[in-house]
Order: C-alpha cells, then structure tokens, then sequence
C-alpha cells in the first residue's frame, strides 16, 4: 500500500477526529490556566536580569553601551522569550522536524533544521530592517500598548489559523483540497526541507507579533543605531535566541534516537503524518484561543479568575 492508504488504515477518521479533540482540548486548557505573569518574569527577571541586568534601563543606552552589546541583548531576548505565550508554541515545530529523518540516519533531519533556521534568519532580518528604518521613535509608536497588543493578537490569530489549515492537511482532513493541485505542487509542499522552511517562517513571525516587554525593549536599542543592516543583524541573532532550548532538545532526541527514527521513518512514515499534524493543531488551537479568542469574549485567564494566581 502507499503511504496514503497505510496512513488512512492506520488511522480512520474516527480514531484521527479523537485524537484531534483531544489536542484542542489540551490547548485550549493550556491557553486558558496560562499565568503569563509567572513566565514572562520568568524571561525578565531570571534570565535577563541575571545576565544583562535591568532591560527597561538598557533600552535607551544605545549611546552608552554601543553596537556591540545590542548583539548580547539580542541573544538574551531572544532566549528570555522562550517560554512566553508569543513563543511556547516553538516547540509544536519539534514533532515536524525530528520526524524528518529517513533511512540516511539523521542526514535528512540536519538538512531540515537548517531550512529551518534559514526561515526564522530571513523573517527576523527582514523585522530588522524594518525597525532600522523607524528608528527610536518610530519603534516607540509602535511600543505602545494597545498597538503592541493589537499588532500580537492579529499576528499570532492568523498564524494559528495556519497551523489548522496545515494540521488538517496532515490529518487528512482536506485531501480533497489538496487533490485539485498538480502531482508536482503536492511533490515539493511535501519536501521535508519545504516543510522546515515553512514550519521556520512561522516562528520567525513569532518575533513580529511579539508583546513581550524584553523584546520590546530590545527592539527600542536595536532600532536607536537608525541602521537597516545593523537591525537585521541583532534581530537575526534575536532570531536565534527565541529557538535555542528548542534546537538542544531538538538535538537531544536525534543523539538518543536518530537511528531509530530513521528506521521508523522507513518502516512507518504515517506515524510521524500524525504527530506532526497533531502539534500543529496544538499550536494551532493555542495561538487562536489565547490571542484572539480569549480577547475577543473574555473568556482567558483562567487561573486568575479563579484567584489562583
């Protein structure tokens, strides 16, 4: 059988429709109990100000501190955004990328991981560029709180209707949709390298929606050089600090089961169809619920509500 029809005998629809539920409901819990004042202080108070000190102080040092340390502050917001409601669905990209390996060992998953960074490279260099030619005051109008948050909730709900659409195409839920594009259109949209390119380009939109203070912060130094080439650079590497823990656990699985993921990949490649598509209805549900939903009606923060936290 092709791995279509292995993928649809494995899984009917049923068992798909189940399994699906049960990661809208995992997300929706996870979006609604969010103590978002746990994690982004987390990021603040931990990570950046045990490393470069006070961020809403070294947002307008610029002048003081000079291009070189916008390079740190870079790494350090990057990093310190990594467990924040703008960010955590990084890790629904790792299923996507592990699976990716075949009978070559972990050739094809490398491969991958760098399609993938070059996604996140080129969507935060081009933020960069854009927040170069604001310039100090052009970024502090966009640092605004009700622009910041309106800019997050319409970013982060559009991406999350993405990560649906994708899921239910791996699910198998639009093979009908999918069956009117050519045999040669399906062919590269199932590249393990297109889909790490793509599954990049989303997380580096991450950056361009992203409300949290640190990275705002950040943004304001980066954007006071008045430089496009500067701010591409330590966005860039802002880039890079938003998937670090996400790469190490990325790595970790390949070191302890490259081989078996690979053979897996060969034996039963329909195993992975389905956990790739069921992180991206996690991330998917997440993103919609959290930033647009919850919004919209009022129906988020949970835990807070109840005086849990």
């Amino acid at each position: 059988m092709t791995n279509y029809q292995n993928f649809h005998a494995a899984y009917p629809k049923s068992k798909r429709v189940a399994y699906t539920l049960g990661a809208v409901v995992f997300a929706v819990l996870l979006a609604g109990f969010w103590n978002y004042h746990l994690v982004d202080g987390f990021g603040k108070e931990v990570i950046a100000g045990n490393t470069i000190g006070d961020t809403s102080r070294l947002a307008g040092g610029y002048e003081q501190h000079g291009r070189g340390f916008g390079f740190i502050f870079a790494a350090i917001a990057g990093l310190a955004a990594t467990f924040t409601a703008c960010n955590c669905v990084v890790f629904a990209m790792i299923p996507g990328l592990a699976c990716s390996t075949d009978g070559s060992g972990t050739t094809s998953a490398m491969k991958a991981f760098g399609a993938f960074t070059a996604g996140v490279l080129v969507i935060t260099g081009g933020y960069g560029i854009f927040a170069g030619f604001l310039g100090a005051e052009g970024v502090e109008v966009l640092n605004q709180r009700s622009v910041r948050l309106g800019q997050a909730q319409a970013v982060f709900s559009m991406l999350g209707l993405i990560m649906l659409v994708w899921g239910g195409l791996e699910l198998g839920y639009l093979d009908r949709i999918k069956q009117r594009f050519s045999a040669t259109t399906r062919a590269f949209f199932n590249q393990t390298t297109t889909k790490a390119l793509l599954l990049g380009t989303l997380v580096g939109l991450f950056a361009v929606g992203r409300p949290f203070p640190v990275f705002r912060e950040f943004l304001t130094y980066a954007a006071s050089a008045q430089n496009p080439i500067y701010g591409a650079g330590v966005m860039m590497v802002q880039g890079l600090g938003q998937i670090a823990v996400m790469a190490l656990l990325f790595f970790i699985i390949l070191w302890l089961g490259g081989d078996r993921l690979g053979k897996a990949a060969v034996q039963k490649p329909y195993r992975f169809r389905l956990i790739s598509g069921l992180a991206l209805i996690t991330g998917g549900t997440y993103f919609i619920y959290y930033w647009g939903l919850a919004f919209i009606f009022d129906i988020g923060r949970w835990g807070f509500k109840l005086g849990w936290y």
